[in-house]
């Protein structure tokens, strides 16, 4: 029996005995499902296993769809191999080249047209049952697969090189396709290396699953199920018409790695991340959305992402339900794609750590904001919508904001202003000093201002960096006045130009005068004034029907005016 298996190995060992076995393998098939697969030589070896050489399935544009080199297996039947069903132990595959390719004006990939020849509505004869084949263990060596679209501007989608699987119990079954990957490593064209790959894996017309899925990079970790649903002619479409099931737990990104296919995100950064997607790549929402980078940012919420994938410029949107956004500004912006990034004004950067809960829908253009905000500098409600915001910091907006204790002095660098309440709707653009033109109504609660602390002021006027022009009202123990006109301190003079009712005003408990124990005034006055103290002001103040109160005694005053002037450093003061 030794003997005569020596023969038949010898016997398969010459050249034109190969070749025939080799055509005689593929002709049944060929003829059967009208494909076009080609065995150069087939070989048997010492240990049983039978050895095929250069492999070749041409697509039905006569290019290739799949070459091998070599293939390495042992037939367990061959009474099934008679019958298609092609049923082997070990495989072992060297130099598989696997090209998936759309053809200019064609809605199908080459792979799509030579599967649906295995289809079980198929056209054949009605005795013969469906195709089949196995193997217990797969090992494919130093391989390549490629897959491109002539229809699309660029026309490699991917391209993976390096490519090295081993697969146990792969079944091939008419159109369908299922296997344990226990290793899978190749390298991206684009630059991504994965190290390992491990999946239950299955392929359908209408799904492909891949269970217990976890991959490895040189700086990623991904471990979840990724699930894709479709109709087999939409996958051409696939970022707009495939559907995406996944859930991700424990899994961190590196966010150069990520940039290889999107690159929008910022540089050196890591994210952990817990998800569960559902949807298109182009309508995809991550609930449960649990994600902490290396730095300070965390976020929990659900998101829905529009068109992160489109090319057309303005159709992104970004609707999201956040129940926490811990960050500063300049981790969100690097963490951020670029679309989102550049959306956040740098007037964050002075607030420091902040913490965020609420709803936010952010377009190229725009965004609606429902927010309650805390940060190191105070607590902010706000209900916005915001326009023209590929340019920030000067984009428009309209709507509620609330500010609660709230430090407006480190904001606006103003030592003499401390901490702020309102709440006030807003209509204007800018976010920084230089740029705010905002038109404000509603109340200030309370203000500190020179060490004073001011309370329910009614505020109706326009914010323009450090020029308030407007109406202001109050009525508190020591202010009681009614303030119609201009306050500017943008400039290096202070442009008074207003007239104030003012029924009182107790000028010592407002740290305006402190010489005297008693300083209380009262009275109609217009001021129109430049300068930056008593000292250096000029212009001219009128005032009627005037009570000033000090500790020494009460000066009325029915109607009178001072003027005040410089010439030489000389001042003079002119009273009627």
């Amino acid at each position: 029996m030794a003997l005569l298996f020596i023969i038949l190995v010898l016997l398969l060992s010459i050249p034109a005995v190969q070749t025939r076995l080799g055509k005689y393998a593929t002709e049944r098939i060929n003829k059967e499902y009208g494909t076009n697969i080609n065995i150069e030589k087939v070989g048997l070896q010492f240990n049983g296993d039978v050895e095929l050489k250069s492999i070749y399935i041409e697509d039905y544009k006569k290019d290739t769809l799949i070459n091998i080199i070599e293939l390495n297996t042992s037939i367990v039947s061959f009474k099934k191999l008679f019958n298609n069903k092609l049923t082997f132990g070990d495989i072992d595959v060297i130099g598989l080249t696997l090209n998936i390719k759309t053809y200019k004006n064609e809605n199908k990939t080459n792979l799509d047209v030579f599967v649906a020849k295995f289809d079980d509505d198929n056209p054949r004869p009605p005795s013969e049952d469906v195709f089949l084949l196995s193997s217990s263990d797969i090992s494919i060596i130093n391989s390549e697969f490629r897959l491109s679209d002539e229809n699309k501007d660029t026309t490699e989608i991917l391209k993976f090189t390096g490519l090295n699987i081993n697969a146990t119990n792969f079944l091939i079954l008419g159109p369908e396709l299922s296997t344990r990957i226990n290793q899978l490593a190749f390298k991206d064209s684009r630059g991504v290396d994965i190290k390992k790959m491990t999946t239950n894996f299955s392929y359908s017309r209408s799904a492909m699953v891949f269970d217990d899925l976890h991959i490895n990079t040189v700086n990623s970790e991904l471990n979840g199920d990724l699930k894709f649903k479709y109709d087999r002619e939409d996958l051409q479409f696939f970022e707009d018409k495939v559907a995406l099931i996944a859930t991700f737990n424990d899994s961190k990104i590196a966010l150069n790695e990520l940039n290889s296919f999107y690159n929008e995100f910022g540089v050196n950064e890591v994210a952990k991340i817990n998800a569960v997607l559902t949807g298109t790549l182009n309508d995809l929402t991550a609930n449960d959305l649990h994600i902490s980078t290396s730095r300070q940012t965390f976020i929990d919420g659900d998101v829905n992402f529009k068109n992160l994938f489109n090319k057309t410029p303005g159709n992104f949107v970004m609707d999201g339900k956040f129940k926490k956004v811990s960050s500063t500004y300049s981790d969100l912006k690097a963490l951020l794609p670029n679309v989102l990034g550049n959306s956040i004004p740098s007037v964050l950067d002075k607030f420091g750590k902040f913490d965020i809960q609420g709803e936010t829908k952010i377009t190229a253009q725009n965004i609606e904001a429902d927010l309650d905000i805390k940060t190191t500098l105070g607590y902010i409600i706000s209900k916005l919508e915001l326009h023209n915001i590929n340019d920030i910091d000067n984009a428009s907006y309209k709507g509620n904001i609330i500010f609660d204790e709230f430090l407006m002095g480190n904001l606006i660098n103003d030592p003499k202003v401390g901490k702020m309440s309102l709440n006030v709707n807003a209509d204007g653009k800018g976010f920084t000093l230089d740029n705010l033109n905002t038109l404000v109504v509603g109340t200030i609660y309370g203000l500190n201002y020179n060490d004073y602390y001011y309370s329910n002021i009614a505020v109706n006027g326009t914010i323009k960096n450090k020029v308030f022009n407007g109406d202001l009202n109050t009525s508190e123990e020591n202010l009681d006045f009614a303030f119609k006109g201009l306050v500017d301190f943008s400039k290096k003079e202070n442009n008074y130009d207003f007239t104030a009712t003012v029924n009182h005003a107790n000028l010592n408990a407002l740290n305006f005068v402190t010489k005297d124990s008693i300083s209380t005034f009262k009275g109609l006055v217009t001021m129109k004034m430049r300068g930056t103290s008593i000292d250096d002001a000029y212009g001219n103040i009128t005032f009627k029907n005037t009570l000033y109160t000090n500790q020494n005694d009460e000066h009325y005053f029915k109607d009178f005016s001072i003027s005040s002037s410089f010439e030489n450093s000389v001042r003079t003061l002119y009273v009627n």
